[in-house]
């Protein structure tokens, strides 16, 4: 239904007070008669308006006539009065309700629809406020319909200042303490919405609200998990809007406020008392947020609340709640980095570098940048974070969780990496790769600490990729980096007998370092150098290729698969490394793996290797196993539709790299591809087949002379060896060619067919392809009927008819009357229904690829003058299942579902 069609949205306004009419009718009814498929054909009922209101509506604050209409409607109006009644509210049954909360949200979701619906009917939303008050809002139900009404109040100006009238913002907080989880996280989320909207007065009068329970709690302090848990959405809230204003540079009066509130002081004391380590740290982290704030708000203070936050620390520190004590310092980083002007980022950093250097000595020995390292953080560190680091060092150099308080600056060290210079992230790097160089040491003390060491791998490998992809850190800037390759390979080794998840995160490491960070003499002297790190590293993948674990096999193959993508661009030595360590082979080989995933990854490398002439040669002589056909069979014949995609876009690759040059291939490949995009059951396996059918078609075309999308003035021609003039009738006849070109291998017949195909991406590519024949055809005057000359594709031989022939006898040719048929049928018994099934013979998960159906060129062109394909275009792009196409029928089911009994009639499958 198009806004702008006055029918259509007068007949929809018809059939919408319709189905308002039936629920009122409906109000007054027992529950009982009430059919469970209500509530799915109310959320269909609302689906129409959806569809009017798109994202760039909303944000031009449109106001689409239907909505208006269903604003100022008396039918809507008299409907939601009726429902909203609080005498009658009890007898409703919660559905009902709960649509005319959704209707309601509907009619109201951007500042200008608010509007209008406030003035056109005040009286609903003082309902809506009085029901707040109410038991209705116990019924989980009604709850989250009208916790998504008020969120979506929360983000429109007017629809804040309803909600801080009416008391309802209030009712929102208060929710912060329900029960449900839901109601919990959209309270929450309304408050962020609201509170940066807010004015200094009315943020306070919310401040206030959610500083209530921690005041309680600070005056009965209670260290119980429950606690904590109770609190969690209070503290969320505050940090998250005091970090809000800290990473937007807003200057308002937060950090002042809060500390009128004596918010401060409650913290403190509970920083100083509390038993309980969640408590503790959601104290802690809101104070060292307002105390950054403090400083944004007055710089001239700034450093009497930079020794606030080391006191802070301190405070921390000697209760002996070391893990929290790293969160906090962690947390101080990121607000504090917030500010241009601070200079104790850099003491920050320092605090958060010393878990990662502890017991790192043993091989920072290796390193002659290892003392300087050391040095320049003593260097840097003033009194108060040189007693801090001491301690800390002294506290975690026996500790057990080690590994485990390590994590903690590593994620702390992401959080802050946008607001760090590139100096700190240098020497953050570095710092990182002495830890790393510890996990590639079995007997290392790191690594014989049980306690998280996995854990600790997996970030330290995704921390120092950040970092130097971040920061674009080259291998002359800090030449520890040359190590890394040598140091993936080595904890990849070591694990990958032992955990999965590290052997991954070394691999991926891998992937990493070869795809932007390789020292060049490792790939520039690899074919010269036996003992390269790199000729390691191909002989771990080469294991890992084989290993046990799927995600481990599937991880190398993106590996190899990285290495044969560079060695056509980059790095050719690749190439013979490739092949020497056997890792095409091994894809190969890995055709047939038992993972779908590492079968589609292993078809990559293949695919990958086609344009590189040394590996596809090598394929074709040294390989026992046919790549084409391979592929033929994985598009054919496998279960999953990941590896049949993959093989549909090597067969793509591998064709326009030139690998079939013969006729006969080319037949197999053309039933092949027709069948991928026309039987698949999968609709991106067709739509990768589609992408192979838009190369025949650029091939086509360019065969014919196009450059570029377009016929150039002269051309030279292969056929008449000399320089051919290409005018219009030389034109027309070049497109004839490709078309019956296109005809005869069954790409007009693929589009054709999929323009009507059931899955709208497989229906809007073939329709795009399709137009953009016929803009061509259309550019040079080739779609009038008479410039074509009726030609007819040629016959494909094929061997399927005379085998279908002789398995019916003659007799069985002569038609058969129907009920004779169906008591045949009948009368087989079972043993012959499945002597078909119960054979020796391996089953076929899908029949042999049909031969393709040719499409004459005139025949072609006669089709696509009678489509509309704008319209077919703009149809495609309309999500059918998002939508009810039929409104007459939903309107059918809406009336049996009330009007009957319990005995619930099924809805249609819109």
């Amino acid at each position: 239904m198009g806004a702008k069609d006055e029918s259509s949205s007068s007949q929809f306004l018809q059939k919408f007070n319709k189905a308002l009419s039936l629920l009122n009718s409906f109000c007054d009814k027992p529950k009982s008669s009430f059919s469970e498929n209500i509530s799915f054909l109310l959320d269909k009922s609302l689906d129409h308006l959806k569809k009017l209101d798109s994202d760039s509506i909303k944000e031009a604050q449109f106001l689409d006539p239907t909505h208006v209409a269903l604003i100022q409607s008396q039918s809507v109006k008299v409907f939601l009065n009726e429902v909203l009644k609080i005498s009658k509210v009890h007898s409703i049954h919660s559905s009902i309700i709960t649509f005319a909360i959704n209707l309601l949200l509907q009619l109201t979701n951007n500042e200008a629809k608010f509007e209008l619906m406030y003035s056109e009917s005040p009286n609903i939303f003082v309902k809506i406020q009085q029901l707040t008050e109410t038991t209705i809002v116990e019924n989980n139900e009604f709850k989250q319909s009208i916790m998504n009404f008020f969120l979506s109040l929360s983000k429109l100006k007017a629809g804040l200042q309803w909600l801080l009238t009416s008391g309802s913002l209030l009712f929102i907080v208060d929710s912060l303490s329900d029960r449900t989880i839901f109601t919990r996280k959209k309270a929450e989320e309304a408050i962020n919405y609201a509170l940066p909207l807010l004015n200094d007065a009315n943020r306070e009068i919310i401040f206030t609200k959610l500083l209530e329970p921690i005041l309680k709690a600070g005056s009965k302090l209670e260290n119980h998990q429950i606690e904590s848990d109770k609190l969690k959405p209070y503290f969320e809230i505050l940090e998250h809007y005091v970090t809000l204003t800290l990473s937007s540079n807003k200057m308002d009066t937060t950090g002042k406020t809060l500390s009128s509130l004596n918010t401060e002081q409650v913290l403190h004391n509970i920083v100083s008392t509390a038993q309980n380590e969640k408590l503790l740290t959601q104290a802690a982290s809101l104070i060292a947020a307002i105390y950054a704030k403090c400083a944004m708000e007055n710089e001239k203070e700034q450093n009497t609340w930079e020794i606030k936050t080391v006191s802070l620390i301190q405070l921390i520190l000697r209760r002996g709640f070391l893990r929290v004590t790293l969160t906090v310092i962690s947390q101080s980083l990121f607000f504090w980095s917030q500010l241009k002007t601070s200079c104790l980022v850099g003491q920050l950093v320092h605090l958060m570098i010393v878990p990662v250097l502890v017991d790192t000595k043993e091989v920072g020995e290796h390193y002659p940048c290892y003392p300087k390292i050391c040095q320049y953080w003593e260097n840097l560190a003033d009194d108060s974070t040189k007693s801090i680091s001491k301690t800390l060092s002294a506290m975690l150099h026996s500790n057990s969780e080690l590994n485990e308080l390590t994590s903690i600056s590593l994620i702390g060290f992401n959080k802050s990496i946008n607001k760090l210079d590139k100096d700190s992230a240098l020497k953050i790097t570095r710092s990182g790769i002495f830890l790393l160089g510890c996990l590639k040491v079995p007997e290392a003390k790191r690594m014989t600490l049980m306690s998280f060491t996995p854990q600790l791998a997996i970030n330290l490998i995704k921390s120092l990729c950040s970092y130097i992809d971040l920061f674009n850190i080259r291998w002359w800037e800090t030449y520890e980096t040359v190590c890394l390759p040598f140091i993936f390979t080595k904890i990849v080794a070591y694990n990958a007998s032992r955990d999965i998840q590290v052997t991954c995160a070394g691999l991926e490491g891998i992937k990493f370092c070869i795809q932007q960070f390789i020292h060049p003499n490792q790939a520039l002297l690899l074919t010269d150098s036996p003992d390269s790190s790199l000729q390691d590293m191909a002989e771990v993948l080469q294991q890992c290729t084989v290993s046990v674990h799927w995600e481990v096999r599937d991880s190398a193959m993106e590996v190899v698969l990285e290495m044969a993508q560079l060695s056509h661009v980059r790095f050719p030595p690749f190439q013979q490394l490739l092949i020497n360590s056997h890792l095409i082979e091994a894809a190969l080989s890995a055709f047939n793996d038992t993972e779908s995933y590492v079968r589609a990854s292993a078809i990559g490398v293949i695919a990958a290797a086609t344009p590189v002439p040394f590996l596809w040669e090598h394929l074709l002589t040294f390989s026992d196993i046919p790549v084409i056909s391979s592929c033929y069979l994985v598009l054919q014949q496998d279960s999953e539709a990941l590896a049949r995609r993959a093989a549909a876009k090597a067969l793509t690759l591998i064709t326009q790299s030139g690998h079939f040059p013969l006729d006969q291939d080319r037949t197999t490949l053309y039933r092949q591809m027709s069948s991928a995009a026309l039987s698949d059951l999968d609709w991106e396996v067709k739509l990768q087949a589609l992408e192979f059918w838009q190369v025949m078609i650029d091939e086509s075309l360019t065969q014919q002379g196009m450059l570029d999308g377009s016929f150039p003035e002269l051309t030279f021609s292969k056929e008449k060896q000399k320089i051919v003039r290409l005018d219009a009738k030389e034109i027309r006849s070049r497109l004839q060619t490709a078309l019956s070109e296109l005809g005869s291998c069954g790409c007009l017949h693929v589009l054709l067919q999929l323009v009507d195909d059931c899955d709208a991406p497989v229906r809007e590519k073939s329709i795009q392809l399709l137009h953009r024949l016929r803009d061509i055809l259309a550019t040079y005057q080739s779609l009038d009927l008479n410039v074509w000359q009726v030609s007819h594709p040629p016959q494909v031989e094929t061997n399927e008819m005379s085998g279908e022939e002789h398995l019916t006898p003659e007799n069985e040719t002569i038609r058969k009357d129907s009920d004779e048929v169906i008591d045949e049928i009948l009368s087989v018994n079972d043993a012959c229904l499945v002597a078909g099934i119960l054979t020796n013979k391996d089953p076929k998960m899908r029949p042999d690829p049909i031969p393709v159906s040719p499409v004459n060129a005139h025949d072609f062109v006669n089709r696509i003058n009678l489509m509309d394909m704008e319209t077919m275009l703009s149809t495609t792009t309309m999500s059918s299942d998002l939508h009810v196409n039929d409104f007459d029928s939903l309107l059918e089911d809406l009336e049996d579902c009330i009007h009957t009994d319990t005995n619930r009639p099924r809805p249609d499958c819109y």
